[in-house]
């Protein structure tokens, strides 16, 4: 008995666990562009522009983590949407990390599949743009 209960109750975790996630909503986001902003105050292309182009990451609609390799706020002592957006309003969330916040903006209320998004990470991605849609 104990044999066939151990891997019911693995099976039954995996589900839940499945099912949580698949009810989460959240938008899904490709970087196109990364900037710097150099001496004079002006937008540069950043020294990581190579390495976070076409990188892909995933917004919480209800809690604004982001998960993912760049922009990931997995280390952030607290998350926050500010706005979850409307027909006339972007998505924005905050993320707070230990002395620096990262923002971003989902213009959720743009017309087609693509929402544009800009995201500015006070730690040195610098300033992140590209497109959300919704998963």
């Amino acid at each position: 008995m104990k044999k066939f209960t151990f891997p019911l109750v693995v099976l039954l975790l995996f589900l839940l666990v499945s099912i949580s996630e698949a009810g989460s909503i959240s938008y899904k986001c490709i970087i196109k562009h990364v900037y710097d902003v150099d001496d004079l105050g002006e937008l540069k292309v950043s020294n990581f522009q190579n390495q976070f182009e076409n990188n892909t990451f995933s917004v919480s609609v209800e809690t604004g983590e982001i998960n993912g390799e760049v922009l990931t706020t997995i280390l952030a002592n607290r998350t926050a949407v500010i706005n979850s957006g409307s027909t006339k309003n972007s998505f924005k969330a905050i993320a707070e990390f230990e002395g620096q916040i990262q923002l971003i903006e989902i213009q959720i209320f743009k017309d087609g599949k693509f929402k544009p998004f800009v995201a500015t990470s006070m730690g040195g991605a610098g300033l992140v743009t590209g497109t959300c849609s919704c998963n």
